[in-house]
Formats: C-alpha cells, structure tokens, sequence
C-alpha cells in the first residue's frame, strides 16, 4: 500500500510540474514551477528503484540521502517564502527568511552534514533502514524531519485564517488540503515514538503530506488563477 502511495504521489507531483511548464516558458510564475520540480525529485529520489540506482552510480554510500536532506531544505524554504507571501503572512515570511529562520536552516544543514558523514553509510538503502542503529543515525534522521517541520509551524497560523476565511470554496478546500500535509509534517517530529510493530505509519505519514501539501498548492494556483480570469472577463466599467 505505501508503495502505491509513494509512486501516487510522485505522479501527481510530476503531472503538476507539467501543466506549470507553459506558463513557466510564459515567464509566468515561475517560482511554482521550480517548486512542484523540487517536490517531484524529492519523491524521486525516497523511492527505492531510483534511489539505488543513483545512489549506486555515487558510489554506494548512501550520498542520495544527504542530497535528498538539502534538497528537502531548498524545497521547504522556497515554500515557505512562496505561501506566506500568498498568504499575506508577513509573520510566516520572516520566521522562514528572516535572520532566525535563516539561522535554523544553516544549523540543520551544517549538523546533518556533520552526522552524515560520522557515520559507516556504506551500502544502498533508501531511509538508511537497512544500517545499523546508532544515536548519530536517530539525530541525523531528526534533523532531517526539523527544518520542514519548522517551516510548517511558521505557515500553518496565515493558512488557518484562509481556511475560516469567506472565501472561494475552492481557495478555502486547497488550503484545508495543504494545512492537512503541512500538520503531518508537524506529527513526523514524534516518529521516534511510533513502535517498530508500527513502523509502516512512518513511510505513509510522509507520502500523505507530500501529496496533500502538493494538491494543496496546485488548487491554490487553480484557484487564484480562475479568479484572474473572471477578473479580466468583467468590463473594466463594471470592476
């Protein structure tokens, strides 16, 4: 069943990095873009197929994972500044871009870096699962859940307030549907709790929030899209 998901959800991040492609040649919005791109590579490369191709091609030390860690990064601090801005939320904006958030990302990256590479990688395996357990690995895999899970709680007050807000059903339902991807992002922190009799809820919280946050922000442009154009249809003596 995770499987089904994982490879679900990599093909709607891939169908919605299509349909920006016109409108990115357009010069349009192309941050979007550039976003649904980052979102499909990082479901790329958590896929066990590709991960092991291409992390073989590196070597075989598990580098695809530390590629992966950093570009999860870019991609949620590039989220981050993209739906807080959409959002109005100058708060969200500068807790992500601001010195603090800027210090939280430099220190997750610096210190999953250092954990990286303290440990024995050697050996393919998609989420490390197949290593020996060690307290550098359980730190390295929090660092990695930290950053997105930071970024999330900076987002989440500006999309609530969209949510109970008057506005489009359809703007309202795909921020519900992103603040839905952007709470398990928030509960992935607590993973270390989950039993390893239970260890399939891992895998199924992260693609659930990777496609939620994805269909979330494809209705959001939807959204904000078919507004631009009832705008532009009304006679400007009307508007």
């Amino acid at each position: 069943m995770t499987d089904v998901l994982a490879w679900a959800t990599f093909g709607v991040c891939l169908a919605l990095t299509g349909i920006r492609i016109p409108s990115a040649l357009r010069g349009e919005n192309r941050m979007m873009f550039v976003l649904f791109a980052l979102i499909s590579l990082d479901i790329l490369l958590s896929l066990e197929v590709p991960y092991e191709f291409l992390d073989g091609l590196m070597g075989g030390f598990n580098v695809c994972n530390l590629l992966l860690r950093f570009l999860l990064y870019g991609t949620f601090l590039l989220m981050g500044i993209k739906v807080a801005r959409a959002f109005g939320s100058r708060g969200g904006e500068r807790a992500v871009r601001g010195p603090w958030g800027i210090a939280v990302l430099a220190i997750t990256a610096v210190l999953t870096a250092v954990l990286f590479f303290s440990m024995d990688t050697s050996g393919s395996t998609v989420g490390l699962e197949d290593l020996d357990p060690e307290p550098a690995l359980d730190l390295y895999s929090a660092f990695g859940r930290a950053y997105p899970g930071y970024v999330s709680a900076c987002l989440v007050p500006g999309i609530w307030r969209s949510v109970r807000s008057s506005g489009p059903a359809l703007l309202r339902a795909a921020s519900g549907m992103l603040l839905a991807g952007l709470a398990l992002l928030i509960v992935s922190q607590v993973f270390p709790l989950i039993p390893d009799s239970n260890a399939w809820l891992r895998p199924l919280i992260n693609y659930s929030a990777a496609l939620a946050s994805a269909l979330g922000l494809g209705g959001i442009w939807l959204s904000k899209t078919i507004a631009r154009r009832t705008v532009r249809a009304i006679p400007s003596d009307q508007r």
